[in-house]
C-alpha cells in the first residue's frame, strides 16, 4: 500500500434517483459487502465527480462500474479504457465534470492511475425511479464479474452474491474470498 491506501480501486458512478443511472452506485454497495482482500477499496462516488480525482491518485488499478448509452441493446456489459471514452466539450457547471476531467486532475498532479477500465452497461431507462430497469438490473453480475477480473480478486461473484445479499454465506471460501 502507497500513502496508506490500497492499490486497487473500485469506484461506483451513478445517481439512484435517475433509474439506471444508479447502476455503479449499486455495484459498489454489493462490492462493499463482500469478503475483499485488504488490496482492494471499494469508493461510492455516486455523482461527486469533482472529489473523484483524489481517490485516483497512485493506484495501480482501477476499476469504474457506471451506466452508458451507447445505442445499444439494453443490458449490454462494455469493457472500456479511458481512451474509448468520448472527450466531452467544457464543463458549464460542476455536475458536468466526468471521469475524463477526474483522470486528467490525476494526470495534471503526476499522480495517475496505472491501469484503469470502465465496465459500462447500457441504460434502458433513466426517468426518476430508484430501481434499475430488469435488463440493467440482469447485467448488473455480469458487470461485477467483469470488475472482478480486471481486479483479478480470488473469488467467484456468483458465489458471493448470496453473502452480499445477506442470505448466508457462499460455498467454501475463506475470509479473503479464496474457494479452497
Amino acid at each position: 500500500m502507497v500513502d496508506g491506501r490500497a492499490p486497487k480501486l473500485f469506484v461506483g458512478i451513478g445517481n439512484v434517483l435517475q433509474g439506471d443511472d444508479g447502476l455503479g452506485v449499486r455495484a459498489a454497495e454489493i462490492m462493499e459487502k463482500l469478503p475483499l482482500p485488504h488490496d482492494v477499496e471499494v469508493h461510492e462516488c455516486g455523482t461527486a465527480l469533482l472529489e473523484l480525482a483524489r481517490f485516483l491518485e497512485g493506484r495501480e488499478v482501477v476499476v469504474v462500474v457506471d451506466a452508458i448509452d451507447a445505442h445499444a441493446e439494453p443490458g449490454t456489459v462494455f469493457r472500456l479504457k479511458p481512451e474509448h471514452l468520448e472527450r466531452p466539450s467544457t464543463p458549464i457547471s460542476l455536475h458536468e465534470l466526468d471521469l475524463s476531467h477526474a483522470l486528467d486532475e490525476a494526470r495534471l498532479l503526476g499522480r495517475e492511475p496505472e491501469k484503469v477500465f470502465i465496465v459500462a452497461v447500457q441504460i434502458a431507462d433513466l426517468s426518476r425511479a430508484l430501481t434499475l430497469s430488469l435488463p440493467v438490473e440482469g447485467a448488473l453480475l455480469r458487470a461485477l464479474g467483469v470488475a472482478v477480473h480486471e481486479l483479478e480478486l480470488p473469488l467467484d461473484i456468483l458465489d458471493y452474491l448470496a453473502l452480499a445479499e445477506g442470505r448466508g454465506k457462499p460455498g467454501s471460501g475463506d475470509r479473503n474470498g479464496r474457494m479452497s
